[in-house]
């Protein structure tokens, strides 16, 4: 069954603070960013050659997240490169001069870094990209999960050398006592989750994921008609 989109954003132009987040110029810098990450490199595009001769389409391609950056998760990309943005910004601010990410491993920024706390809620596989991004950099770590995680996804996380809290309750939960905890504390918030007044670093976190897009469109042999992600 086909059902027409009548919501009154479809194809409506973009607010001007999302068309600058998710902007091409804003995807070169991702891709940019990510050059400077130990052991990257693009993930494969899949044709699925029978899928598409089963259901009468032209082509089907899938883009497979699971080889990225060893995490084995579709969400690889968004915490990282959020938490990156957010240590070269406070360097920035604490050095008094532009920080580039080229300057990541250096000891200024480390030492920045060191006295940062990154914290946030997840289901797992968003804390796992946190997690790693702090690792990279560096800085301290606690993410919280909820009582339906998995041991095994607390285990994934936690050997990022992230400090794992467990909240009873559900993910709504989790998020609640990991944005007062971090209140309390003076911790960096890295939700993949926007609320009012609480926008700019979910936008970071949604800015990461562009690489998969350009990426995407370098591989396929011609423009998609249809694009599918999971919502």
């Amino acid at each position: 069954m086909l059902l027409l989109n009548w919501h009154p954003d479809y194809r409506a132009i973009l607010d001007v603070a999302d068309a600058d987040t998710l902007s091409v110029e804003a995807a070169r810098e991702v891709e940019r960013f990510l050059r400077y990450r130990e052991g990257h490199k693009e993930t494969p595009l899949l044709s699925l050659a029978g899928l598409a001769r089963e259901i009468g389409v032209g082509s089907i391609h899938l883009k497979d997240e699971g080889h990225r950056l060893g995490l084995g998760s579709f969400k690889a990309l968004g915490g990282s490169y959020a938490v990156i943005r957010l240590v070269l910004q406070e360097a920035t601010r604490r050095l008094g001069r532009d920080v580039d990410v080229s300057e990541l491993r250096t000891s200024e920024v480390k030492a920045v870094a060191r006295k940062m706390t990154i914290s946030c809620a997840t289901d797992g596989n968003h804390g796992r990209s946190v997690a790693q991004g702090a690792q990279l950099v560096g800085a301290k770590c606690a993410i919280f999960v909820h009582s339906g995680v998995s041991d095994e996804r607390i285990t994934a996380i936690a050997r990022f050398g992230a400090q794992m809290v467990r909240v009873n309750g559900n993910y709504d939960d989790s998020v609640d006592e990991a944005s007062r905890v971090a209140a309390e504390n003076g911790w960096i918030t890295v939700s993949d989750t926007s609320w009012p007044g609480y926008e700019r670093i979910p936008g970071l976190v949604m800015q990461g994921y562009t690489a998969l897009v350009s990426e995407a469109l370098r591989q396929l042999p011609r423009a998609p008609t249809h694009v599918f992600v999971q919502a």
